[in-house]
């Protein structure tokens, strides 16, 4: 019976072995070619790994069969270290639902008058500039408007409340991406 061997290399050897042979014999003899140690020498057919006290007609092979060579591993990947994290995890914003949240952008006067808190933007009706400390923003079209002092200077993000404050009509579009 003639069986092809595929060494490490990809190199293939012919063996010729009889039925009743084991595959102990089929390795002894591979490690006298290949000049590799025959404990070390792992064969496997398919998907099923030949054990060495199996014979060939109990390994199922066939006339002209690829064996496939292989080495057993010493050792394998290492367990992986727990990894130390320095800073603590970042908690995302999460949107408060507020009912009626628009009642709270208008004031009615003593005279029944309504008065806007907010202001609107110029570029898309009906939508709301939000407020920071150093700036205004319109979160659907992405301007925005920065606050200045009485000197003509831009505010820090840390405000003193005693100046004055005026709004500056420099405005800067998001990029689309």
């Amino acid at each position: 019976m003639q069986i092809f061997v595929k060494t490490l290399t990809g190199a293939t050897l012919t063996m010729f072995v009889d039925e009743c042979d084991t595959i102990a014999t089929m390795k002894a003899k591979i490690s006298e070619q290949e000049g590799i140690a025959a404990e070390s020498i792992v064969l496997i057919n398919g998907l099923s790994q030949l054990e060495d006290q199996m014979t060939f007609a109990e390994c199922e092979l066939n006339n002209e069969a690829t064996v496939t060579m292989t080495l057993k591993m010493l050792g394998g990947k290492k367990k992986k270290k727990k990894k130390v994290y320095t800073k603590p995890k970042k908690i995302p914003h999460k949107h408060e639902n507020i009912k009626m949240r628009v009642l709270s952008y208008f004031e009615v006067d003593k005279n029944g008058k309504i008065e806007k808190l907010k202001q609107e933007s110029p570029e898309q009706a009906g939508c709301y500039l939000a407020d920071h400390k150093d700036r205004m923003h319109c979160g659907k079209t992405g301007y925005m408007f920065y606050k200045m002092t009485a000197d003509g200077k831009r505010i820090a993000p840390v405000q003193n409340k005693s100046k004055k404050v005026a709004v500056e009509v420099v405005t800067k579009k998001k990029k689309k991406k």
